[in-house]
């Protein structure tokens, strides 16, 4: 069974910007492994921190278990503080993840995407991209061999982000979006912290606006369901994908400037379970 790993530096990221994918791999049988950076113990409104963490882990949970999460792996920093945390300590432990799941496809935000405003976004990013090569040395933590782990290179990565750029990879997940919204929805402490952000940023500008109203004391279905929906349509349209089709977009690496080298020299192991085939990147297959 191949495993894919979603590195989530909040609780939510999950859901909203690859929800529909992971969904569309579980369905296909992988194993899917969610690593949540941070706690969440400030995404709530007039809320304890115990009582922030509680919920968001709880609708954490609940959300995970829509797209077919198998584990999820809590690495428990302090939200909204990465930027103070050493990129070091936060790249070991992504490397220690990566040498314990072993996973073939990582998916994470992109280090190199523009107008990431989130430190604890950026950060990550940051961390997941040196862990890659960093996992592959024997000489960098050994520490982890003694737990009986190995040296490890993941073989796709998956990069999504806020303002992607050269988009390589578009997802048909039409079938999935149910699946999707049903997800994010499960944050509601999440989603009402961040409509209150636009809630007071109205009420500077001077204006307040129905929808956010009613989404944060009533219901926010409606809003969720409409957002996701068209912004995947957009996604595919903007793609050149069927009309009626929804879809996410990826940055999709495997091995760079090497692949057409590897696709004209690669041989199959004897008895390894065979690559997974890409279009976006098996152009050079005959």
């Amino acid at each position: 069974m191949r495993t894919a790993m979603v590195i989530s530096p909040h609780a939510d990221d999950l859901a909203a910007f690859c929800g529909g994918t992971i969904a569309k791999f579980a369905a296909q049988g992988w194993k899917i492994v969610m690593v949540r950076v941070t706690d969440d113990r400030k995404d709530s409104v007039g809320l304890t921190v115990p009582e922030t963490i509680r919920r968001n882990t709880e609708e954490m949970r609940l959300g995970a278990n829509y797209v077919g999460v198998s584990e999820i792996v809590e690495l428990g920093f302090e939200t909204d503080c990465l930027a103070d945390v050493s990129l070091v300590k936060l790249r070991e432990r992504m490397v220690y993840c990566f040498r314990k799941y072993r996973p073939y496809a990582v998916f994470s935000f992109d280090p190199f995407a523009p107008y990431e405003g989130n430190l604890d976004h950026l950060r990550t990013a940051q961390a997941v991209e040196e862990a890659y090569w960093v996992a592959t040395f024997d000489l960098h933590h050994p520490e982890h061999f003694k737990e009986g782990l190995k040296p490890f290179s993941v073989c796709e990565r998956w990069y999504f982000a806020r303002e992607l750029q050269n988009p390589n990879q578009v997802e048909d997940v039409t079938e999935f979006i149910p699946k999707k919204i049903e997800a994010l929805l499960a944050h509601q402490t999440a989603m009402k912290n961040l409509l209150n952000q636009y809630r007071l940023q109205l009420e500077t500008w001077g204006k307040k606006a129905q929808l956010v109203e009613h989404s944060m004391k009533v219901d926010m279905r409606f809003l969720i369901s409409v957002y996701l929906t068209e912004q995947a349509k957009a996604v595919a349209k903007a793609h050149h994908l069927p009309e009626g089709t929804m879809a996410e977009p990826f940055r999709l690496v495997r091995f760079g400037d090497l692949e057409e080298l590897f696709q004209l020299s690669g041989e199959p192991i004897p008895g390894a379970e065979p690559a997974v085939v890409r279009p976006t990147l098996d152009i050079y297959k005959k």
